[in-house]
């Protein structure tokens, strides 16, 4: 058999596989097998069977039977397990016990059996909807009902690992970027900082492109600049959120958050420019230090050409320039001004003695002679 004879069958195998795959639809109030599939209900003739257990928990489920429609889907996970039919049960048990409150056993007993047992169900969108679900209400503060009759605490925090399951099970699917945002605005609104940042430098590294992006990007700019405690401190913070801002500007030009980026990055420019320039004037104020207080006064209008602090730093510079020593303090008054520190010449190495040169080492003699004494 030649290549070309290998292949096709395979081909056509693969192609007969897909379009058999089981799948269960529920048309015109009643389950069928969808055309062109195949059940997997082993033995066959036990099709009819399964397919009326679903119609009666269906129909007790738009009843709001709820009791009796967990029965039912109960007793059909377990006739069909490891089936196509059993993934059917274990949704719709699912949505049953989130119309009873039962967030916890809808999460637990029933969505993490699909992702554990029916990652390639024809309907595991549909799975991560309900999983998405159940997080929103979780977050939105609704209270579980144990047993799905008695009120209990309420615990929105949980919403953040539902939320994860449904970034792990489907990270390319539609949800996963809006799991992300909620779990930042919920972080957020707890205090929780770790898990707010995390959750938006995700969407900014996974998901450049997501239509969250810009807010994630502002929330994560925002949250830097308040980490500063001013100018007088280090300033990582604040170009970390110069950063992001900018980020914001250059992928998202017509966003609304654009304007205020651009303001928001003078203000923090300025700021970290201010905080070379608060170094300059200590170097000369206090430090009597006019190389040290020149660069940083510099470096302050490098960082931020157009800012006040820069031209604060541009004065600064003719000060030091015109005046040859800074303003005497009280402090220099009674004891008297620092040391100021030695130039770089006064720093040159000295010569050590006739064999050794203005660095220190032995001079090389001449080809044919000696440095001893005859």
């Amino acid at each position: 058999m030649n290549l070309k004879n290998k292949i096709f069958p395979l081909l056509f195998g693969l192609l007969l596989a897909t379009t058999c795959q089981a799948e269960f639809v529920f048309k015109n109030d009643r389950w069928q097998v969808k055309e062109n599939t195949t059940s997997d209900v082993t033995p066959a003739s036990d099709l009819p069977r399964v397919l009326e257990l679903m119609n009666r928990a269906s129909a007790a489920m738009a009843e709001e039977r709820y009791s009796r429609a967990i029965d039912l889907w109960d007793e059909l996970a377990e006739k069909q397990h490891g089936k196509e039919a059993e993934a059917v049960a274990l949704l719709n048990r699912a949505r049953v016990h989130i119309l009873r409150g039962q967030f916890e056993p809808a999460e637990k007993e029933d969505l993490d059996e699909i992702f554990k047992r029916h990652s390639n169900y024809v309907n595991f969108g549909e799975v991560i909807e309900v999983t998405f679900d159940v997080a929103n209400r979780l977050a939105a503060g609704e209270r579980p009902h144990l047993g799905g009759w008695m009120p209990w605490f309420k615990d929105r925090l949980h919403a953040l690992s539902v939320y994860e399951k449904v970034i792990k099970n489907a990270p390319n699917g539609p949800l996963a970027d809006k799991a992300l945002i909620r779990m930042a605005r919920l972080a957020n609104a707890e205090g929780r900082t770790e898990e707010t940042a995390n959750a938006l430098e995700r969407i900014i590294s996974d998901y450049p492109n997501s239509k969250f992006a810009p807010e994630a990007l502002e929330r994560l700019a925002k949250m830097r600049s308040e980490e500063s405690l001013g100018a007088d401190w280090d300033q990582a913070k604040m170009m970390a959120a110069a950063d992001h801002w900018r980020t914001l500007i250059n992928q998202f030009p017509n966003d609304p958050r654009a304007k205020e980026a651009r303001e928001q990055i003078k203000i923090l420019m300025d700021r970290a420019a201010r905080a070379r320039l608060n170094l300059a004037k200590f170097y000369w104020f206090k430090r009597n230090n006019p190389e040290a207080a020149k660069l940083m006064a510099n470096a302050s209008r490098s960082l931020a050409p157009n800012s006040e602090a820069a031209r604060e730093a541009e004065k600064l510079l003719i000060d030091i320039q015109s005046f040859p020593n800074p303003p005497v303090s009280l402090a220099d008054r009674i004891l008297g001004p620092y040391p100021r520190p030695s130039s770089n010449t006064e720093l040159k190495p000295k010569v050590v003695g006739d064999e050794m040169d203005e660095l220190g080492f032995r001079k090389e003699s001449p080809a044919g002679t000696s440095t001893k004494n005859p």
